[in-house]
């Protein structure tokens, strides 16, 4: 017998602190992958920005280029004598061609991004090249271009405006390096200074090393891809080994990952779960206003138009989590430890158990200590309350860079209205009694609200003020969390309604209620006949659609004021304020006459079957003299198995 019973305790030492710290673990674990997925969604954001500045930036350059070498008078002059029936000797001499030419070879030479530049006279004939490809000054024969793209459509354009060759069917490769690459043509009409069509300025563009510069700007932290693809789902990047596969340019996405390019269309900017990956993504045109910079008009292909700018990452998982960070996994595997020898100690000896517990509480202390501690936002603030630095953590939460914000913005204008009274109280503390803290509420960029707590003091230098020091804490989730277990508290989360404590609590409340008013309260139990046989014979899916069913059909028939109330598996109670008896079993009779002649739709696999159901009810009154529910519901639950004793499918009154 000492045998069975130490073997018995041992059996509990070990398995009640298995149970007992999984469950302590469990939502700080949640919590936890939860801010992994948070940052993430912040990186993708911060990486999509970057790519489309990066992106906006090197075209940007590259088109106020050609417009700047078309209002070059030298190039014009170039073009006019070149046009000129008269030799061109006589107009520009030879030493004017070289320099000329030594001048185009030394902007393409000191520019990676661009692979030529190619000057085109009216007739479609090539009259100067950079890089050199014959001596200058020397006939350039063979090489025409009245039929391609890039002449025929800046022929038609006005001064300023350019055309870009598009990135889609008809792609456009050069050898550059020994290396075979594709180029994006950038083409734009020349005129004199009488308004004389004199050719055409062609300048292209290194595909290959403007996405390698894309690249470089949206480098990851985590593994992940970026994406880039035209209209109609063409890759427009290098080759990229991505989790989908290999992807090459030019190939079809929409053949590569279906889903994914079938998320993107859909929308011009988004997020989307597909496949255990995350996918940010936001839609570019470089042929809008912000691209245009100097230029008049931007003319392209628009069936290639606009492009996807996208990041790929994997999601994050449990077992990603534990390998990446393996101090958490040996963190957790000695909580697992030293709950386990504290529970084997605990049946040996009740002294080392009091001295475990007390070691368990030092590391609750430390658990606690750790979360209580997460990063926070820092920013100071001059005199004036401009901001004069402020930490990423803030940066993110608010949605600017650091460029937008420090030495450009005052505190203030990012706190909401309603909360800036509480915010100018704590400066003027701070400017004053060197301390202060206001619970405020920011706003971020796009219009979102986050709940903050800011604690300031202020830095002094050889007795002058210098600047603020501000810690904030975001309180968002916080309270998220606080309204969402405060939801959870009260409601069934399968049918909707209210649960067995807030009927408690609520009925305590409307009894008191009662006794001032002097007016009757009712109680109806319900039960849902050979509910386990639903389950047993449909599968656990029928029995909650029934669940779900039977509690709309009842709330139709009853008051607003009248509380329904999930207590049990199959089992409901109504509470009646301002009800008799009388009425109350009336209520109960027809809930019961309802649900017998109501059919009840549950779905199976691929098809859908209607069940006929009927219900037990037990009826009784709250006495005045009850403070609590708890004797009412054992008086209802009494006549409820009377119900099914006589038969099932009745109402039977209690109110002994």
């Amino acid at each position: 017998m000492p045998l069975r019973r130490l073997t018995t305790r041992l059996l509990l030492a070990v398995s009640v602190p298995l149970f007992l710290v999984t469950a302590m673990l469990l939502p700080v674990l949640h919590v936890h992958m939860e801010t992994r997925i948070n940052g993430l969604h912040t990186e993708a954001r911060a990486v999509l920005k970057a790519g489309q500045e990066a992106l906006t930036r090197d075209v940007n350059e590259s088109l106020n280029s050609v417009l700047a070498l078309a209002e070059m008078p030298a190039l014009r002059h170039y073009l006019a004598t070149h046009n000129t029936p008269t030799l061109i000797e006589q107009r520009y001499s030879l030493s004017e061609v070289t320099q000329l030419s030594h001048f185009l070879d030394t902007i393409i030479s000191h520019h990676p991004r661009y692979t030529k530049l190619v000057l085109i006279d009216n007739q479609g004939n090539e009259v100067l090249r950079a890089p050199q490809s014959v001596a200058p000054g020397a006939q350039v024969t063979g090489r025409r271009h009245q039929e391609m793209d890039y002449f025929t459509e800046a022929n038609k354009l006005l001064p300023r405006d350019l055309y870009l060759s598009s990135l889609g069917q008809d792609l456009h490769y050069e050898l550059v390096d020994g290396d075979t690459i594709p180029v994006v043509n950038v083409s734009t009409p020349v005129f004199d200074a009488a308004g004389r069509r004199q050719g055409v300025v062609l300048l292209s563009l290194n595909w290959s090393y403007l996405t390698g510069a894309l690249h470089q700007a949206m480098r990851l932290t985590h593994e992940g891809s970026a994406l880039l693809v035209n209209a109609q789902g063409q890759w427009l990047l290098n080759n990229t080994t991505l989790p989908l596969g290999a992807a090459h340019f030019g190939v079809a996405l929409a053949t590569l990952a279906p889903a994914h390019w079938q998320a993107m269309a859909q929308r011009h900017q988004g997020f989307a779960v597909i496949d255990h990956q995350l996918l940010y993504f936001q839609t570019e045109d470089i042929r809008t206003q912000r691209y245009r910079s100097l230029a008049g008009n931007i003319y392209s292909d628009h069936v290639y138009y606009p492009w996807k700018l996208g990041v790929l990452l994997p999601k994050p998982t449990w077992r990603s989590l534990i390998d990446e960070e393996t101090t958490v996994l040996w963190f957790l595997l000695l909580i697992y430890a030293v709950a386990v020898a504290f529970g084997v100690l605990w049946a040996i000896s009740s002294q080392r158990q009091r001295t475990l517990r007390r070691a368990a509480q030092r590391h609750a202390i430390e658990v606690s200590d750790l979360y209580e501690h997460a990063p926070c936002g820092y920013h100071s603030l001059d005199e004036s309350g401009r901001v004069v630095k402020m930490n990423r953590t803030e940066l993110a939460w608010l949605g600017y860079s650091a460029d937008e914000v420090i030495h450009r913005m005052a505190y203030r204008e990012l706190i909401t209205p309603d909360t800036r009274p509480a915010f100018d109280k704590a400066f003027r503390d701070v400017l004053e009694h060197k301390s202060g803290s206001a619970e405020c509420s920011l706003l971020t960029r796009h219009g979102e609200q986050r709940h903050v707590m800011i604690q300031a003091s202020a830095y002094h230098r050889n007795g002058r003020f210098v600047h603020s020091r501000a810690t904030v804490f975001d309180l968002t989730e916080r309270k998220q969390l606080e309204e969402k277990l405060r939801e959870q508290a009260m409601t069934d989360p399968l049918t909707g309604v209210y649960n067995r404590r807030y009927l408690q609590t609520q009925a305590a409340a409307e009894i008191a209620r009662s006794r001032r008013q002097h007016y009757a309260i009712a109680l109806i139990t319900i039960d849902i006949d050979h509910f386990k046989h639903i389950n047993d014979e449909y599968g656990h899916d029928a029995g909650d659609d029934v669940l779900q069913a039977f509690t709309n059909t009842v709330i139709q028939l009853l008051r607003q004021e009248d509380l329904l109330c999930r207590v049990g598996g199959e089992e409901f109670a109504i509470l009646l304020p301002n009800t008799p008896l009388a009425q109350a079993v009336q209520v109960a009779e027809r809930i019961r006459q309802t649900v017998q002649t109501a059919p009840f739709k549950v779905h199976e696999a691929r098809s859908e079957r209607t069940l006929w159901l009927t219900a037990s009810l037990g009826v009784t009154s709250v006495m005045a003299a009850e403070s609590t529910l708890k004797a009412a519901l054992k008086r209802a639950d009494i006549g409820l198995y009377r119900a099914k004793e006589q038969g099932r499918n009745r109402v039977v009154v209690n109110d002994v």
